[in-house]
């Protein structure tokens, strides 16, 4: 039923994370409903490093009409809050817990041994348990050296993408480089149950996008921008095609259409989160406050953006919600969300750690209005470039030097900000509300507990995952 789907989208392989969550019976129930009156389809849909302002509901210049017309005619989350990078955000929709609570608090790198832990239920096994099937396309980045960490082995029927970080989207090629051994590699599979097959057929030659799509953009001179822009517009495109298809196939009306980014925008990669601080990697604002929207005919009230906080976590509560299951018997940090989307109901979330980081004393929680660091590395505010700029750097802007500055301090500095008057994260008050700042310093101590150390970050790369000791592309059976 869903692999037309599944082929038209990946023609151009540019939704990194495509998850076709459908239930075998839905297709009889096709009627528009005010609410599931049966379990619907869920088609879930995480873009990879896209900022706050690449999209065209924020104004961007980057045109993203099919998005614009999803999010419009839905529910535009204008407070939805992920992981400053790739692997963390994942791992919190797939388990429904804080990264701090997975051990899954840095990058899963392609050499390193790791994966989100095997004794955690991901959302995709919940859901098989409540008669969905399930598909996964793009992008994994859950750890892949061993079999059990592959998602068909983590409650995906099939997985057709690529199990590591980045690759080339159409020569589905990447490369590595361990004790001075540098590798490049295919690592792009069709799994199927314990199928595993590589696939060879390479899409083309370009490697991020064909000329006509950043041709769209004549006025952006910056190179990495006008790239971006036009990877941007190719994603929407696809979301359109995917989108229309479900219509055609009698699946669209009953069916719930989620989309997020998994972190901020990488301004130096041509992504951009102005107005907002900060970019992927950080923990400000623009590194973790994320474009996200939830859309389809089954939503009660549509067309208002929702200004209650939502984080990672929240998914999976929320499409068990969808699906019918048990919420109350979950072991996971988030809340179900679908009753306030759909109703324009108070967000039941009113706190979250962004990151809680023992072995790099690295702190950042939100309670409230309220957001606490504490050994965060600096960083500043990039508008994107100057249409008469070709190349962007921050000296071009002349930023303030102590805000440019992106090393760690040697003493861990300890920022307050109340991100509901500031949202832009200008005016630190850790000086000037000491009391706030107590109060603040307790919520975090109430966070860090319980705690899972990182199992990814302090490992050491290994050669085990050299690729031509495995047929020359990147696969388990290394760890």
């Amino acid at each position: 039923m869903a692999t037309p789907v599944v082929m038209s989208a990946l023609k151009c392989l540019l939704i990194p994370v495509l998850c076709l969550l459908t239930h075998p019976n839905g297709i009889s129930h096709v009627a528009a409903a005010v609410a599931p009156p049966t379990q619907p389809h869920i088609l879930f849909i995480v873009a990879d490093d896209l900022g706050w302002n690449d999209v065209g509901w924020h104004g961007s210049e980057i045109r993203t009409p099919h998005l614009d017309e999803l999010a419009k005619s839905g529910v535009i989350l204008d407070h939805s809050y992920v992981q400053p990078i790739c692997s963390p955000t994942r791992s919190s929709i797939m388990s429904g817990k804080f990264v701090s609570h997975t051990g899954i608090q840095s990058l899963i790198s392609a050499t390193k041994p790791c994966g989100l832990p095997t004794n955690i239920t991901t959302i995709a096994q919940q859901l098989k348990g409540l008669g969905y099937d399930t598909h996964a396309i793009g992008k994994w980045h859950q750890g892949y050296c061993k079999e059990e960490y592959t998602p068909s082995k983590r409650g995906f029927d099939t997985f057709y993408g690529y199990y590591t970080g980045a690759e080339e989207y159409f020569t589905h090629l990447r490369s590595d480089t361990v004790d001075s051994k540098r590798w490049t590699a295919l690592d792009f599979h069709y799994d199927h149950g314990d199928e595993y097959t590589n696939v060879m057929d390479m899409n083309g030659t370009y490697s991020a996008v064909p000329p006509e799509y950043p041709d769209k953009y004549p006025n952006i001179k910056d190179k990495n921008r006008k790239t971006f822009a036009g990877m941007v517009s190719a994603l929407d495109e696809a979301v359109g095609n995917v989108t229309d298809a479900w219509k055609k196939r009698g699946l669209f009306n009953n069916s719930v259409i989620i989309f997020t980014t998994d972190n901020g925008g990488l301004v130096h990669a041509g992504g951009n989160n102005y107005p907002l601080r900060g970019q992927k990697f950080t923990l400000w604002e623009g590194g973790t406050r994320g474009v996200a929207f939830v859309s389809g005919p089954l939503l009660n009230k549509t067309g208002y953006v929702y200004p209650g906080l939502v984080h990672a976590v929240d998914w999976y509560p929320t499409l068990v919600e969808l699906a019918g299951g048990a919420v109350q018997d979950l072991d996971i940090d988030g809340f179900p969300m679908w009753s306030h989307f759909s109703n324009n109901v108070t967000s039941p979330r009113t706190s979250f750690p962004y990151l809680i980081d023992n072995e790099t004393k690295t702190f950042a929680i939100r309670v409230g209005a309220w957001k606490l660091m504490i050994g965060v590395k600096n960083n500043s505010w990039y508008p994107p470039p100057p249409e008469s700029t070709v190349d962007f750097t921050d000296n071009d802007h002349n930023f303030d030097e102590e805000l440019a500055n992106t090393a760690k301090p040697k003493k861990p500095i300890v920022h307050l900000f109340n991100v509901d008057d500031d949202p832009t994260e200008h005016n630190d008050l850790a000086k000037s509300q000491p009391e706030q700042l107590a109060t603040m310093m307790k919520h975090l101590e109430d966070m860090k507990h319980p705690y899972v150390p990182d199992l990814c970050g302090p490992l050491p790369r290994t050669s085990k995952a050299d690729t031509d000791m495995h047929g020359g592309v990147y696969t388990h059976g290394w760890c």
